[in-house]
């Protein structure tokens, strides 16, 4: 075999392994729901009955020291996967809600569960 036809086979091997390599995170569709909300900021200002009618009741609620608030939902969930179709890699999110002292919206971020 040729030097040149080696070293085509070798790259074309090399470039098979790393399309069939090629890892995704694949959210869910809560996830996706839940990052368009936090993102456009859609809830800023609204009050506790607001995002309850919205979102419904909440699987936590945090109140701090300074007694400012807090909703945690579930926020979904992502899961690496392979082109060939494993899956591996699961990751949990809260989506986390602060009000301020007037029970307002203050800021939502989306936070991995550990």
């Amino acid at each position: 075999m040729k030097r040149e036809t080696k070293i085509i086979i070798a790259i074309i091997f090399c470039i098979l392994i790393c399309i069939l390599g090629k890892v995704y995170e694949i959210p869910d569709d809560n996830y996706i729901k839940m990052q368009e909300i936090n993102e456009n900021k859609s809830l800023i200002g609204l009050s506790k009955e607001e995002v309850v009618e919205l979102l419904g009741e909440p699987r936590y609620q945090y109140i701090d020291g300074e007694d400012k608030q807090s909703y945690v939902y579930n926020a979904g969930t992502t899961v690496k996967k392979r082109i060939l179709g494993n899956s591996y890699g699961r990751k949990v999110y809260d989506f986390r809600i602060n009000f301020d002292e007037d029970g307002k919206v203050e800021h939502t971020y989306i936070k991995e569960c550990t």
